[in-house]
């Protein structure tokens, strides 16, 4: 499996975690120019929008797969999500920003609510 195989099967991992744990998903790989926010979920539990980023990993290549996002990648993530609550007229709405571990090919996951 390389490595874009990797992350998509990643994203559907998390995807399918997500929505069997009350989340809603309401958009998958948006674009704010460069930046990218794999999963945008909305947390029915705490009406809370949810910006998930996947980071897949085999086999434990490459350490922890939260230890890829480092402070550049959450500030590309925070201005994508800016933009995303902008556009969707949800700015007043509480957010926060997930990271969903998946470690293939078991397809074992962990969440980090909160991660940043």
């Amino acid at each position: 499996m390389n490595t874009r195989e990797t992350g998509q099967t990643g994203e559907r991992v998390a995807e399918r975690y997500l929505k069997r744990n009350g989340f809603r998903i309401l958009a998958r790989n948006y674009r704010a120019g460069r930046h990218e926010i794999d999963l945008i979920a909305l947390d029915k539990a705490t009406d809370t929008v949810v910006f998930v980023e996947v980071k897949a990993r085999t086999a434990g290549s490459y350490g922890r797969p939260m230890e890829a996002v480092n402070a550049a990648k959450q500030r590309y993530l925070r201005l994508a999500a800016q933009q995303w609550l902008a556009e969707n007229g949800d700015a007043e709405r509480s957010a926060r920003f997930d990271v969903i571990e998946v470690f293939l090919p078991e397809g074992s996951v962990n969440r980090v609510e909160n991660a940043f």
